[in-house]
């Protein structure tokens, strides 16, 4: 039998506070393990990665767990997309009975970059879909082409690298020089050290 939207605002109500708590212990557990619990921002990332061409994909499904960041939003919710904000409530609840499941809603909106997604439209229903352990929702999907690829995990470190890796790779053009070269590193700071030997090199040609 189908709930009446009355009924499905008291579940989501219900859903909303267990994902507040969740959240909650999600950001404790990761102060004590010194971990990030938060969302990557958009803007942050692709100012970091630097942007080459971006393209629409049209309307996929894609992986819930594959989401890391929101263009405007990624503070409101944890790494897992829970809500940390007692204020979003209502909207998170207006959306949860908006339909008896957040797959019946219009496809989100987002970014690609490498194998991740940054939701620009549709945060509360990806937390919606997390709530309701759904694996996957309809999206319209550009992708974005960044000169640096974005890191696995897409730890802080791992960022700082990207953005040196994006920042080498535009002093040194070798995405255009050498498009096969391999010139990744685990540890910051290591391109300064590349940038050096490059130098020498050119000071010996000399």
């Amino acid at each position: 039998m189908s709930l009446v939207p009355n009924e499905r605002r008291a579940i989501a109500a219900i859903q909303f506070h267990r994902a507040r708590r969740r959240a909650a212990l999600e950001s404790l557990l990761a102060r004590l393990s010194g971990q990030s619990a938060d969302l990557l921002s958009y803007d942050e990332v692709v100012g970091k990665l630097g942007v080459k061409s971006q393209a629409s994909l049209g309307v996929r499904q894609i992986p819930i767990k594959a989401i890391v960041g929101s263009v405007g939003r990624y503070q409101d919710f944890s790494r897992t997309f829970l809500p940390r904000l007692e204020s979003d409530e209502d909207r998170w609840v207006s959306v949860g009975a908006a339909a008896p499941r957040v797959t019946d809603l219009p496809p989100i909106s987002v970014y690609k970059i490498g194998d991740v997604y940054f939701v620009l439209d549709g945060n509360h229903r990806v937390s919606l879909a997390r709530a309701q352990r759904i694996d996957y929702l309809d999206a319209a999907v550009t992708e974005v082409r960044t000169r640096a690829p974005l890191p696995p995990g897409a730890s802080p470190d791992g960022l700082i690298v990207a953005a040196e890796q994006a920042a080498f790779v535009a002093s040194t053009r070798l995405d255009l020089l050498r498009p096969d070269a391999d010139v990744t590193v685990s540890v910051p700071g290591q391109y300064r050290h590349l940038e050096s030997h490059i130098e020498a090199y050119r000071y010996l040609l000399e």
